[in-house]
């Protein structure tokens, strides 16, 4: 091992055990999700809205992007964010008397001069209400839109919607609930994140890894060695009182916030020779209460932030978007750069 990469596996071990470097972003109440766009623009959602993050050093700014026509914000809970293509595709709930609730799916097109989400789903026999709680939303490689239904008093799924783009605005053209189920281990998921091979999605107190087919299928055995086996890969599982809300993708392995306790872990993939088998092996964690209820997790992007920046939305007590217990976007420093060719080497090397 050379010099420099034994000093940032050291400077990770210790950012990643409770001597966090964090700063803070923006408010921003009750937020939820994080989304770089292609271009480095940097949207955040939040309970009342979902905000373009703007400006440079110490002063961010954010700025509503769902208005009405006089520039207006108009209020709705927004979760999880997604782009594909010019499309930026979003949803929010709209809450009445903390009983009835109105799903929307909305979207902004990333060429227009004044960028903004519109309701893309009718007022009236909207498929998108059949879902209980829509959280965490991510585009296949095939273009289409897989949604976390989120439910605290029932089993739920990944549902799968098709969007059709031809139009001035996309819609839904089909909705697939349980396109990843309750047949395959899922109960109530929470995030959702693809790749071209894998699906990725926090379940309850676990995180979970599921393969695609060649057909864009998630099927609930796959073969291994001629072998029938459960399309299901536990990456992480927790105590009962745990709960995972955003998880991230890196390296082979994944990075996720455990919201009761207030922390960012990251588990590593790597093989046992032995077995033949691939493990996952939690290696880093913030400690608890380093973030008041971390909601998701992003690695900067330039030119708004660097690689070294580790993006967290805190969002605080449920439903209590004013006070300074969360409800606003920070950073954490990390030791080396997350976006850097020889990243997964550093973290390879780290046990």
């Amino acid at each position: 091992m050379n010099f420099p990469k034994a000093i940032a596996i050291a400077s990770l071990a210790a950012a990643m055990t409770g001597c966090i470097d964090k700063h803070n972003v923006t408010q921003i109440g009750d937020a939820e999700n994080i989304l770089f766009l292609e271009d480095g623009r940097l949207l955040v959602s939040g309970g009342n809205n979902i905000y373009q993050v703007s400006g440079n050093g110490n002063d961010f700014t954010p700025t509503p992007l769902y208005v009405d026509e006089s520039g207006k914000a108009l209020k709705c809970n927004f979760t999880g964010i997604a782009q594909h293509g010019d499309w930026v595709i979003s949803s929010c709930v709209e809450t009445k008397w903390l009983i009835f609730t109105n799903n929307h799916l909305l979207a902004a097109n990333v060429n227009d001069s004044d960028f903004k989400f519109n309701v893309i789903t009718p007022s009236k026999n909207d498929v998108y209400d059949q879902l209980a709680l829509p959280n965490g939303i991510a585009f296949t490689k095939d273009g289409s839109l897989l949604v976390a239904d989120y439910n605290l008093f029932a089993t739920s799924g990944i549902a799968k919607l098709t969007l059709d783009f031809s139009g001035p605005q996309p819609f839904i053209s089909s909705l697939e609930e349980d396109f990843i189920g309750v047949n395959h281990g899922l109960s109530s998921p929470n995030g959702v994140r693809t790749d071209d091979n894998y699906v990725y999605v926090s379940n309850g107190n676990a995180v979970k890894r599921y393969a695609f087919a060649e057909d864009g299928t998630v099927p609930t055995t796959i073969e291994i060695n001629g072998l029938a086996e459960p399309n299901e890969t536990l990456m992480w599982k927790g105590s009962l009182a745990t709960i995972v809300d955003d998880i991230m993708p890196y390296c082979g392995g994944v990075a996720l916030t455990s919201y009761l306790n207030g922390s960012v872990k990251y588990v590593k993939r790597q093989f046992n020779h032995t077995t033949g088998q691939e493990e996952f092996v939690e290696i880093a964690d913030t400690g608890a209460l380093a973030f008041n209820s971390p909601s998701s997790i992003a690695i900067g992007q330039p030119p708004l932030f660097s690689g070294y920046d580790l993006l967290v939305t805190e969002k605080g007590l449920l439903q209590e978007k004013n006070s300074s217990f969360g409800n606003r976007l920070s950073t954490a420093t990390m030791p080396f750069d997350l976006n850097s060719a020889n990243a997964c080497d550093i973290v390879a090397s780290l046990d």
